[in-house]
Order: structure tokens, then C-alpha cells, then sequence
């Protein structure tokens, strides 16, 4: 178990929701923490609820040179960035009617909005980090958020979805790539947390108008009220720095989703049957290339 007291974190996507949750939970357990968040308004209300913050940064995860700065300037402050939580993601949204976006009605632009800050966002954090965490040559931990989202696929919400397999994959490769080095990785997959995702969303796509014409601008209160009945986003992050310590590969704060979960592998595993070509096995260069022996590393069932 590593020990995390005096590490310095770095959690995008931290002046709301499961982000400010993280770093309240690190900050009680000794960490050095730095926050980055696009929202400068909600980034100073959170600078001023947190107590002992170390840094908080603006940032605009899907753009590399911002990164560079955000990281020289945390690290100039706080010294070497150990963790980063690449937490900053934007919801899909629905119409103004309330109905949800199939992938017939939706707007390239949004599909491409979700995609670039959910997906290539998190890809831009690592690649901002890493190469500083490889020179040191030390220890290091990179988790990033997905959302079971990311490991089911209900209709609705396709662009989001697609998002988040793909940040599952992204960190289930790296975990494969940076074992042998000392940094581990974690995704973490979250179902219903207290967040102000709805809000924080809205505000990013107002500088995209094109993306979101006919969608909704404010939450229902039916929305309002199912949101007040989420999991407290300080156990989220409680839950997180337990898996950083454990260097855990998944982080699954919401045990009810398991039943959804083994639905979806009952149905791929029912869907291995004869090969297409009868007798044909893949030679064993192609096959073996496909195994990431970090599923075989991984804790079973307790």
C-alpha cells in the first residue's frame, strides 16, 4: 500500500460535483492538492470552501498548451505533480422538452464536444503528465473518470457512452504500459453522484451554440430533486484515494450497478460460438497481442 500523505494532486474538473469531493477527501488525508477547472467563477467559490488548497488553475483540458502552463504552474507551487485525476467531463443533454438525444437527432458538433472533452481531454492529461512522471522515474498514479457509462450502454445517450468506453480502454491500456515502470492507473466508474455536472455542462456549451440548439438550458426539478439523492461526492474520493493507496484498476462506488454489469458479459459471452471460418484459430502473434495481463493482475471476487 503506497503511502499518500505529502503527495501532490493535481484533479481537473475539481470546482464541482466529484472533483471538489476529491480534493476535500485528499486534503483531509495530508495531501498537497491543486485544482483545475474551466469555470472561473465556480473555480474561486471552491479556492474559497477549501482550506489548505494548495493551487487552484483555470484549464481547458482539450487544449495541450494549457496543460503545460496549468502543470508548470502547480508544480512551481507544489513540486512535482505524483497524481493527477483526470475528472473533468461534460454531460450529453436533452432536449428543452426533456425527451433524451438519439444518435439520428444529434448534432455533429455535439457529438464531437462530448468526444473531445471527455475522451481526448483525458488522453491530453496523460500525455501532459507522463513524460514528467518518467523522467523522475518514481512513483506516480494517474486516475481517470469514466462512469458506468462507460461499462453499459443504455440508449439515450450514445455521445456520453461512447465517451466513456473509450476512457475505460485508454486506462486499461496504460495500466498495461506503465506497470512495469511503477506508475499505476485507475479508472473510476461512478453511477449517481451529488455533482453540478447538468450546470457545468450547460455552461461549456454556451460557447458552442451550434452543437446545442433545441436543448434543454436548466435542469428539471424533477432533475433537482433525483440529484439531492446522490452519493455524496467526499465518499466518492474517499473511495478513490483507498484505490490510489491499493493501486487498484477499477474503482465501482455504486455495487447495485453489478446485476447490469453481468447482464452485458452474459450477452457477449453467449455470443462466442462457432468461428465464422470452421477450424480457423488466430495465430498466436495476433492473439497474444490482445492480452493486457493487468486483467489477470486484477482482485476477484472477494
Amino acid at each position: 500500500m503506497q503511502k499518500l500523505t505529502g503527495k501532490t494532486a493535481l484533479i481537473t474538473g475539481g470546482a464541482s460535483g466529484i472533483g471538489l469531493g476529491m480534493a476535500r477527501a485528499f486534503l483531509a488525508a495530508g495531501l498537497k492538492v491543486a485544482i483545475a477547472d474551466i469555470n472561473e467563477t465556480a473555480l474561486a467559490a471552491a479556492e474559497a470552501a477549501l482550506p489548505g488548497l494548495g493551487k487552484a488553475v483555470q484549464l481547458d483540458v482539450t487544449r495541450a498548451a494549457d496543460w503545460e502552463r496549468a502543470l508548470d504552474t502547480v508544480e512551481a507551487a507544489l513540486g512535482p505533480v505524483e497524481i493527477l485525476c483526470n475528472n473533468a467531463g461534460v454531460a450529453q443533454g436533452r432536449f428543452a422538452d426533456g425527451r433524451e438525444m438519439t444518435v439520428a437527432e444529434m448534432p455533429e458538433a455535439l457529438w464531437r464536444m462530448v468526444l473531445e472533452i471527455n475522451t481526448t481531454g483525458t488522453f491530453l492529461g496523460a500525455h501532459a503528465v507522463l513524460p514528467r512522471m518518467l523522467a523522475r522515474g518514481q512513483w506516480g498514479h494517474i486516475v481517470n473518470t469514466a462512469s458506468t457509462g462507460g461499462l453499459m450502454a443504455p440508449g439515450g445517450i450514445a455521445a456520453y457512452c461512447a465517451s466513456k468506453y473509450a476512457v475505460v480502454g485508454l486506462s486499461e491500456a496504460m495500466r498495461a504500459e506503465l506497470a512495469p515502470v511503477g506508475i499505476g492507473v485507475s479508472v473510476l466508474c461512478p453511477g449517481g453522484v451529488r455533482s453540478n455536472l447538468f450546470a457545468s455542462s450547460v455552461a461549456v456549451r454556451a460557447a458552442r451554440p451550434e452543437a446545442f440548439e433545441g436543448l434543454a438550458t436548466v435542469g428539471t426539478e424533477a432533475l433537482r430533486i433525483e440529484q439531492a439523492q446522490r452519493m455524496d461526492p467526499v465518499s466518492v474520493g474517499q473511495m478513490v484515494l483507498r484505490a490510489i493507496a491499493d493501486n487498484a484498476m477499477y474503482i465501482i462506488p455504486h455495487p447495485e450497478y453489478l446485476g447490469h454489469i453481468e447482464e452485458r458479459h452474459a450477452a457477449l459471452v453467449a455470443a462466442f460460438g462457432e468461428s465464422a471460418q470452421p477450424g480457423y484459430r488466430d495465430t498466436d502473434v495476433t492473439f497474444e497481442r490482445f492480452r493486457n495481463p493487468e486483467y489477470a493482475r486484477a482482485p476477484r471476487s472477494k
